[in-house]
């Protein structure tokens, strides 16, 4: 067979660049990819085509004429994809136009500090500004999935801004939202719909881009990056069989490439998360493992806010407070707009006694991305700074909301029984006690060692209140 009937375009278009002298490092940046990425693609090449040398790899591809897709078209990279065109100016001034590219323009940068997006720069997408613009043609021009467009809208000191994302294979829209505000002081705004647009879009795009069932991530020709982005989807799921698929997922990403920071990145997180949401018998191996593996992301990539994150959150169980809240500050540092590292940084601080802090890190969390679909944490960790602060009704509060959004999750269950008992409600605490053991059978006061406080007087109240609410001290079997 020809190396155009085994290859893929994409496998082609890399295998012919390499044969004829490009590296890794020049590949990756004309497509949009990472460098361990055009690795991962060559060494399918070698396999499918069944060569192990350039020379070889040269003589089976010279008489493949290239892909059939216009050679001026680029194409569509690995990462997920999005050109942010210039937001129309709505207002009946044309002067307030410079808000509007502000606007943009800050939208771009916060979207390119995501190591997970490749995001097409200002001078191109502005390009377009002014035109009726179809946007299929736009996403094939730029060799991009999504589009995001919107305006901008001002009436004497009030503002209104919309955005709205489009897959650019459909023309659908995938998401859309409005924002209001007054220009009291302008980049306080600015900055805040950024924030909004951007933690609202990153969580959008990872999860429309990634949509293959489990059963069908079987097959032999994945690349680590599909590898991985798959196993960051079944992280949102919350189920010990998802996790278990990633794992399996992960493994082989890592097999493949030991040096991705990203596979060693989720795997770290998978780890973490199964032993916080109680799908182990003992949690401590898999919250050594995800330290680990967090450890070793960073290592890899240090500009990456997402495995810094990791790490924050793996040092909780760990006794390593102080490690976790500096490597959550860091992905903050890194990137403003990462609202998990927020949210996760907020719950560091509750745990740790600073609940004003703690209080402020959630809010601002939720406010960046109010469709988090793991707006749980972010609900428990409020309410665990509030529990801490004594303000058992807004504690009570929050955990209601936390477990109506996630009913297995045990931590909004302790926060909501505790708090009852803090209160001398006996019966309501004992209701809740039995609400909490319909959903997790086993849940006994040793689980709540997982996120320990980190007052020994405080943590062992926590533990009290919930063995007099009625709670076991240990699991029972």
């Amino acid at each position: 067979m020809l190396p155009d009937e085994i290859l893929s375009p994409r496998e082609i278009e890399i295998a012919s660049a390499y044969a004829q002298g490009d590296t890794y490092q020049a590949i990756a940046a004309r497509l949009g990819i990472a460098p361990s990425t055009v690795r991962t693609h060559l060494a399918t090449i070698y396999r499918k085509l069944g060569v192990s040398t350039k020379l070889d790899l040269r003589k089976r591809i010279e008489d493949v004429s290239p892909a059939d897709p216009a050679p001026d078209l680029p194409p569509r990279p690995d990462k997920p994809s999005i050109a942010v065109l210039a937001f129309e100016n709505m207002s009946d001034d044309p002067g307030q136009e410079y808000f509007s590219d502000a606007i943009t323009a800050d939208i771009i940068t916060a979207l390119s500090r995501s190591p997970w997006l490749f995001i097409i720069a200002r001078n191109t997408t502005f390009t377009y500004k002014g035109e009726s613009v179809d946007i299929r043609r736009v996403s094939t021009e730029l060799g991009v999935r999504f589009v995001l467009e919107g305006s901008v809208w001002r009436a004497g000191e009030r503002v209104r801004v919309t955005a709205q994302l489009i897959d650019g294979l459909t023309g659908g829209h995938v998401w859309s939202e409005r924002y209001d505000g007054r220009i009291e002081d302008v980049f306080d705004l600015q900055d805040e719909i950024t924030r909004q647009v951007v933690a609202q879009v990153q969580t959008i795009v990872h999860r429309s881009t990634i949509e293959e069932p489990v059963e069908r991530l079987n097959r032999p020709d994945l690349t680590v990056w599909e590898l991985t982005m798959r196993s960051w989807h079944l992280l949102y799921d919350f189920t010990p069989e998802a996790y278990a698929s990633a794992k399996t997922l992960l493994e082989r990403a890592l097999a493949i490439d030991p040096e991705s920071a990203e596979s060693n990145m989720v795997l770290s997180l998978i780890n973490h998360h199964i032993a916080l949401m109680g799908f182990a018998e003992d949690p401590g191996p898999a919250m050594e493992a995800a330290y680990a593996l967090a450890r070793r992301a960073t290592r890899l990539d240090d500009r990456n806010e997402y495995a810094h994150w990791a790490l924050g959150i793996s040092c909780w169980g760990l006794h390593r407070l102080d490690e976790g809240i500096a490597a959550l500050e860091r992905a903050v540092e890194l990137n403003p707009n990462c609202s998990l590292a927020y949210g996760s940084l907020g719950t560091a601080l509750a745990i740790a006694g600073r609940a004003e802090e703690a209080i402020a890190n959630q809010e601002i969390a939720i406010r960046m991305n109010p469709r988090d679909p793991s707006i749980f944490f972010r609900f428990s960790g409020l309410a665990l700074a509030h529990y801490t602060a004594g303000d058992f009704d807004a504690a009570i509060h929050w955990a209601e909301r936390a477990i109506h959004r996630m009913p297995r999750w045990y931590l909004a269950h302790f926060l909501l029984v505790a708090s009852h008992v803090a209160l001398g409600r006996p019966d309501p605490a004992r209701a809740a006690v039995a609400a909490c053991q319909a959903v997790l059978p086993g849940a006994s006061v040793l689980d709540a060692e997982r996120m320990p406080l980190r007052d020994p007087a405080k943590m062992q109240e926590f533990r009290d209140r919930l063995c007099a609410a009625g709670f076991a001290a240990e699991q029972q079997s």
